[in-house]
């Protein structure tokens, strides 16, 4: 019965991956959206644009990705506005961290790099991963939730 189980999770995985790369194609840098392309080139100067990808799952509808040459990735919505900035490999540029986030992270958390920057669709939360492995989260007035 184990058996059975383990190979219909198994399975089940499979199945979803190739249903996911399905909703997840490559697109022409032209085709990401101009004030995205602006951010990229405002806070990540002289770095390259690798691949653009549209991300079409239901949860991710009409989200593009962009890679950078240092592996830094950043999701954003339909019209441009960053959601993501994973920038695991390097730190999220202090410049696009709000500043009252800058001010608690200097006061708390000083000399920590932030590697990832997530907002919520719904409310506009703001999620930041440090690189001590430290998590938090405020809300879109970017006041810390306890």
């Amino acid at each position: 019965m184990k058996k059975i189980f383990t190979l219909i999770a198994a399975l089940a995985l499979i199945t979803g991956m190739a249903i996911a790369d399905d909703n997840i194609v490559e697109i022409p840098l032209k085709k990401v959206p101009d004030l995205g392309m602006r951010m990229v080139n405002s806070y990540f100067p002289g770095h390259e644009v690798v691949k653009a990808v549209k991300n079409n799952t239901k949860d991710m509808k009409n989200r593009t990705c962009v890679l950078l040459d240092n592996n830094a990735t950043i999701d954003f919505d339909k019209d441009g506005h960053w959601m993501i900035v994973d920038c695991r490999e390097s730190e999220v540029p202090q410049r696009m961290v709000p500043g009252k986030i800058i001010m608690y992270l200097n006061a708390n958390h000083n000399g920590k790099k932030v590697l990832y920057m997530g907002r919520k669709i719904k409310n506009g939360d703001i999620t930041l991963l440090l690189d001590d492995g430290t998590e938090l989260h405020f809300t879109n007035e970017h006041q810390l939730i306890k």
